[in-house]
């Protein structure tokens, strides 16, 4: 790097940014040549200067930023670390972009000066380098268009079973010699297909022209989304991610029509329907949803929702990210590395006249506080919360260092969720039960006669016996008494004692009727409830 020079001369922005640097331009300014020019504005700006026609590039930039993005602004990458990027402009002032790249990338970025004519050259052996050999074994590989055009068949096959299939998630992995394709159906990954390991960057990119994604990045992890234009009610949110063999692509279907599901077509039982439906007709309180991944709690907070929903209510949610649009709510995509966070956005929805308020999730103390002031203070607010029973989320709130006084007054209830797979109704056969497995499920005995369900395994359920899901819960509602218990610090277990004392049932219980009626299997019942 050279020295900048005092800055004797002021160089305007507006022949910074002049593509056509002239020799009577740069007169102008009283500079002989454009090295000059940018030895001055090193200077004007405070900068290093520096002469990239010598400088050996780090390939770690090209992976950075696209050829497209470093041509459109004139920049190019010159040494890349876990912790900063070094970036040679010859505008130094396009400081949004800067800020912009800094937060993609989550490191520092540093400016260096160069001139236009050394920032072109350094762009061409960056990026028309030859391909050098990486652990990424496909990281580099050029995909021809034959290529391209058999990942574009496939993908649209492979979406198209996947619908068809009732997937959750589609799973493309690149291993050492295969693509494995796996869908997960009704909770579970199951291996569909695999392909040539050579095949992998085109079906890659050809999901991220989809997804509307740099298909020049492979070493930075991306998500999107894409819109079939189907007849399929279905979006797919997608999520890139680089691994040893190649990039790991797993693609979320979002079942449109789920969005707008009655809260009484979810399976409900009728007690816990009213219950649901009484603290959804609360002016103000906060009701939680809770339950694992993959549970099904975004489905019960939408039907909420849409149970709520007129047009005499502002509703506004807050989302991460939005998954379902529904028609007549505002909803607000979380954006961290935009400092959008559930914390800060709920202050703002605050401001906006709201009735009732989705907060996606409540992850730490500070967004727990906001929405428990936010139902004291007259506002219905939902949320969803990870815990493994209703009560466990009053235990957790707290835990997070919501203070007591807060959740006590302003908690309506809890409903806790898991999901079980059903027995396949083209292979079920019923039988009786034995000692064994009546011990093992947690009931001392069955009425004679009492028979329940299992799958043999068929084509129709993969030979697994059971096929599709629905719901088993607890619902938990809060009434003077247990508020306060709340407030004093009570225990789990005492919780647990006065809850079962006013009728309160756990998933178990839940899980064993569905069980009694043939619906789910005994295997099911131990696997996601806990005795």
């Amino acid at each position: 790097m050279k020295a900048a020079v005092a800055p004797a001369r002021h160089i305007p922005i507006d022949l910074l940014r002049d593509r056509a640097m002239s020799a009577a331009t740069l007169a102008r300014v009283g500079c002989s040549s454009i090295e000059e020019l940018a030895d001055v504005v090193a200077a004007q700006y405070q900068l290093p200067r520096l002469a990239l026609d010598t400088v050996d590039l780090s390939r770690d930039g090209a992976g950075l930023l696209s050829r497209a993005r470093a041509e459109q602004h004139r920049v190019v990458p010159v040494f890349a670390s876990a912790q900063e990027l070094t970036l040679a402009v010859s505008d130094p002032t396009p400081f949004e972009f800067f800020d912009w790249l800094a937060h993609e990338l989550k490191r520092s970025v540093v400016i260096v000066v160069s001139t236009p004519g050394e920032i072109q050259r350094a762009q061409r052996r960056l990026y028309d380098a030859p391909t050098i050999p990486s652990l990424d074994a496909d990281a580099d590989a050029d995909v021809s268009q034959e290529a391209l055009a058999e990942a574009s068949t496939i993908v649209s096959r492979i979406f198209a079973t996947a619908i068809a299939q009732r997937a959750s998630d589609i799973h493309f992995e690149a291993t050492e010699r295969l693509t494995v394709v796996r869908f997960r159906v009704d909770g579970v990954l199951r291996q569909v297909e695999t392909r040539p390991i050579e095949l992998h960057p085109a079906i890659v990119s050809r999901i991220k022209v989809l997804a509307q994604l740099d298909i020049s990045i492979r070493q930075m992890p991306q998500d999107g989304r894409i819109r079939l234009t189907t007849g399929a009610s279905v979006d797919l949110r997608v999520s890139v991610l680089p691994t040893y063999f190649g990039e790991k692509v797993v693609c979320r279907l979002l079942d449109n029509t789920r969005a707008a599901m009655p809260l009484e077509s979810l399976g409900f039982e009728p007690g816990h329907e009213r219950d649901v439906m009484r603290m959804l007709q609360s002016p103000y309180g906060l009701l939680l949803v809770t339950g694992p991944t993959g549970s099904g709690k975004s489905t019960t907070l939408y039907a909420a929702l849409n149970a709520v929903k007129t047009p005499e209510v502002n509703v506004v949610t807050i989302e991460d990210p939005v998954e379902y649009q529904i028609p007549g709510i505002n909803q607000v995509p979380i954006n961290v590395r935009r400092g959008l966070t559930f914390a800060n956005a709920l202050r703002s929805i605050l401001r906006q006249d709201p009735d009732v308020i989705l907060v996606g999730e409540i992850r730490d103390e500070e967004t727990g506080v906001l929405a428990a002031e936010a139902a004291l203070t007259g506002h219905l607010v939902l949320s969803s919360l990870h815990t493994n029973d209703a009560i466990g989320a009053v235990l957790r709130l707290s835990e997070m260092g919501v203070a007591p006084y807060l959740i006590s007054p302003t908690l309506l209830g809890v409903v806790s969720q898991r999901l079980v797979r059903k027995v396949c109704l083209a292979c079920i056969e019923r039988y009786e039960p034995g000692a064994n497995e009546l011990e093992t499920i947690g009931l001392p005995s069955v009425p004679a006669g009492t028979k329940v369900a299992r799958g043999r395994g068929c084509a129709a359920c993969h030979a697994s016996g059971l096929s599709g899901r629905t719901a088993v819960r607890e619902v938990l509602c809060i009434d003077e008494t247990m508020r306060t218990m709340i407030s004093r610090g009570v225990t789990a277990d005492e919780l647990r004692v006065y809850a079962a004392k006013i009728g309160f049932r756990t998933m178990r219980f839940s899980a064993l009727r569905l069980w009694l009626a043939g619906v789910t299997s005994t295997r099911e019942v131990i696997r996601v409830t806990r005795s």
